[in-house]
């Protein structure tokens, strides 16, 4: 198994692909993108690869929240609202396409590690 990017198992592409693809919910569901990881993460604990890449969707949702919160308190300041709104695009283009293109990745039985919050399977 080559350590800088682990193959995945053809048994576990399918859920290595759903679990990239569990950090959108929260666009749907309110603290979706949060919860279904961490269940993800929990019922799958004995599969290093898929509770790796809960751990990573977990981590990214984590890190988009803690930026726009702390973000937000720039807006107060009258010149830094286009920086801030153009910050956030770009975090949400991140937070969209890193997910998609962790689950092609992963149908392919590639592991994606995210950059920043990435980490490698234990």
């Amino acid at each position: 198994m080559n350590q800088s990017s682990p193959t995945i198992s053809p048994e576990e592409r399918t859920l290595a692909a759903l679990t990239h693809l569990s950090g959108l919910s929260g666009y749907l569901i309110p603290l979706g993108g949060i919860l279904v990881p961490i269940v993800i993460w929990a019922v799958k604990k004995d599969s290093r690869i898929i509770s790796s890449i809960a751990r990573q969707a977990v981590l990214l949702n984590l890190a988009v929240f803690f930026l726009i919160a702390a973000t937000a308190i720039l807006l107060i300041t009258i010149i830094l609202i286009p920086a801030v709104l153009v910050f956030w695009a770009l975090l949400l283009i991140a937070a969209v396409a890193l997910p998609i293109v962790g689950a092609i990745r992963a149908w392919e039985g590639t592991y994606f590690r995210y950059p920043v919050v990435g980490s490698t399977p234990i």
